[in-house]
């Protein structure tokens, strides 16, 4: 099958009822806005909550509330993909309802976090964790459903305005309306009440989609939910398409960050400057909403160069601009309530968002085939979420390690490598004509797009150590080596577990191809995990034997990390063609079903050297399970057939 073959059905034999009709539109528009809105909110009041009501280390600001957000967006993610090809397009409205009545639910609960504490006994944090989970879920479904249905529930035509105008109502809510609601902790001093405010509109979202939208209609799936075979073709026939996904990576996250980060620094500083911290969330939310108008009058101007301009550099642009205010606000701001300092960064994050935000969505629509465009759009949700896992975790680590400005520079060199693929891209020929066709039309598969990702939290630590150097200690501006280490090994765990997750995405969305990658993924896992082993031995103990056995005698559960590295030394080394062909079929598979060894000793291993209080070993934990089970399963239904 070919990308010409995907097109050949018409785009609007679609069954009439499965339209959105332009008497909806308004009211979806308006759903779009409230979904941001409360995940927004709940963000943004997030460092304030946890600074002020359950009192977590100053310390460990950062990582606490990364951690937060990268457990729940897990979770969401792997829920959310397993559930997704079971809800048609006749169930999609119902998701949005449900989604709202979930994280409405989450966010009445939050609020009584310190008081489950002094009745049950029950942790706190922990309980926020798993109310946060609540509205994560819940928001993350009612957005994926609402990219889809835009997608694949409205006319072909309509398209170019239905979805622009989604993605404007989307901005407005999580940073112009979400600023004004932020000022409300200026004039209470109750937060667990300000902390409903995620509750009420979410409470309003799920009204309006029951009072205004058709969630009973009953319509036939004449179409296979979420073709994501037909998807894959599309992106892996399209340079431009790959580049919409890598775009799509940093985007939601980039807007996390700017909600998640900002606010924590503003409230860090809170007591440098001598104000309150709920003053401090009240001016963190001006800025966001600073960003906000600045997004939503660029937007049109983006979508005039998208018309005028290759797609291409559009995305280049917008990637380069937002990269740049980035490293320019971790770089030259000290103080966050020094305005006239602070303006001109954000400016240029604001105005390379837009493009960010906008781009993708359009092209995407203007590639895909109408059946195939929803599961694209949902695809492309996915994708952001990863991107916010991946970014907002190192984000938290850099806040504390080495500094507030420090995960806007992280995040503004990622935009720029992206960038980078861009022009790649244009220099290798790739680009497009002036109508908007594409110069060559030649098969790229995603290999580059990995291995440069792949590569990111490496290049992220290696330029913080050239520029802050190294340090015992954990003194702001130099990297302490604990923190060094542990990076690198959450993200040898990260890259293993995705290579574990490699078969059952591919099963599942019928994928095939995805497991090209999954020796590229392993390598990665072992290289992370080598530097994780070396820091440990050079950096930590400068080779001294004596001090190593100490330590270990002291950390028993260093031996299972240790363990699980032998292992990936022979998994590594028998990886090869070559010696897949020396062992032959049946030893090989052999040895490399050790792999699943592997997962439970790392897992044991991170639990054991983790801090419980945040939540993260238990969701490694289960990941592990869940998918340690999806494989013996899959093992044992062999067996069965085979008899």
């Amino acid at each position: 099958m070919n990308l010409n073959d995907i097109k050949i059905e018409e785009q609007d034999t679609i069954d009439p009822q499965n339209m959105l009709e332009q008497k909806h539109w308004t009211t979806f528009y308006l759903v779009s806005a409230i979904s941001t809105l409360v995940i927004s909110l709940t963000v943004a009041l997030q460092p304030l909550f946890l600074d002020e009501v359950i009192i977590i280390p100053f310390e460990e600001e950062g990582t606490i509330n990364a951690h937060l957000q990268v457990v729940t967006q897990i979770i969401s993610l792997a829920l959310i993909f397993f559930l997704g090809p079971f809800l048609g397009r006749s169930k999609r409205l119902q998701s949005v309802f449900f989604g709202f009545v979930i994280a409405a639910l989450g966010a009445l609960l939050i609020p009584l976090s310190k008081n489950i504490e002094v009745v049950i006994g029950f942790s706190s944090l922990t309980f926020y964790y798993m109310m946060r989970i609540l509205v994560s879920l819940g928001t993350d479904s009612v957005q994926m459903q609402l990219s889809t249905l835009g997608g694949d529930a409205t006319l072909f035509q309509k398209q170019p305005v239905l979805l622009p105008n989604m993605i404007t109502m989307m901005a407005l809510g999580s940073t112009v309306i979400c600023a004004i609601l932020m000022q409300i902790p200026q004039t209470s001093t109750s937060i667990p009440a300000i902390m409903l405010l995620p509750f009420l509109v979410a409470v309003a979202g799920a009204y309006t989609v029951n009072k205004h939208l058709p969630i009973q209609q009953d319509v036939n799936d004449s179409v296979t939910p979420l073709p994501f075979a037909q998807a894959w073709e599309l992106i892996s026939s399209d340079p431009r398409m790959q580049l919409c996904f890598a775009a799509a990576f940093y985007v939601r996250a980039d807007m996390l960050v700017i909600s998640l980060f900002l606010s924590l620094w503003f409230i860090s500083f809170a007591d440098v400057v001598n104000v309150t911290r709920a003053y401090a969330a009240g001016q963190a939310g001006l800025m966001l909403g600073y960003i906000g108008l600045v997004i939503l009058i660029s937007m049109p101007l983006w979508r005039q160069y998208m018309e005028r301009n290759s797609r291409i550099s559009a995305i280049g642009a917008s990637l380069s601009l937002t990269g740049l205010g980035f490293i320019l606000l971790g770089w030259i701001v000290v103080n966050p309530f020094d305005w006239l300092t602070m303006l001109f960064p954000l400016l240029l994050v604001g105005i390379g968002q837009a493009g960010c935000l906008i781009a993708p969505k359009i092209l995407a629509a203007e590639l895909a085939p109408k059946h195939v465009l929803g599961s694209v759009q949902g695809v492309l949700f996915l994708v952001s979420g990863i991107g916010v896992v991946m970014l907002v975790q190192s984000g938290g680590y850099y806040f504390d390690a080495v500094g507030p400005q420090a995960p806007f520079i992280l995040i503004g060199a990622s935009n720029l490598l992206v960038m980078l693929y861009a022009l790649w891209l244009i220099k290798s020929g790739m680009d497009e004509s002036h109508d908007h066709k594409l110069l060559k039309t030649r098969r790229t598969n995603l290999k580059p797009l990995i291995f440069m990702f792949s590569l990111l939290p490496i290049i992220w630590l290696i330029g913080r150590i050239m520029i802050g150097g190294i340090s015992p200690g954990t003194s702001l501006g130099q990297m302490p080596v604990g923190f060094i280490n542990r990076y690198l090994g959450d993200w040898a765990f990260n890259f293993i577990l995705l290579s574990l997750a490699l078969r059952p995405i591919a099963e599942i969305s019928k994928v095939k191809l995805l497991m090209q990658y999954s020796r590229m993924i392993g390598l990665y896992a072992f290289f992370y995990a080598s530097l994780h082993v070396l820091t440990y031995f050079w950096l930590e103990w400068l080779f001294d034997v004596k001090g190593i056995l100490q330590d270990i005698s002291e950390r028993p559960f260093i031996i299972l990390g240790l363990m699980a590295f032998v292992i990936l030394i022979v998994l590594s080394i028998t990886s090869t063609k070559n010696q897949r062909r020396k062992l032959g079929q049946k030893k090989w598979k052999k040895i490399h079903r050790y792999v699943y060894l592997v997962n439970i000793l790392i897992a044991l291993h991170f639990w054991l050297a983790a801090t419980h209080e945040n939540g993260e070993p238990y969701v490694y934990a289960i990941a592990v399970a869940t998918l340690l089970t999806y494989r013996w399963n899959q093992f044992k239904n062999k067996e069965l057939a085979s008899q």
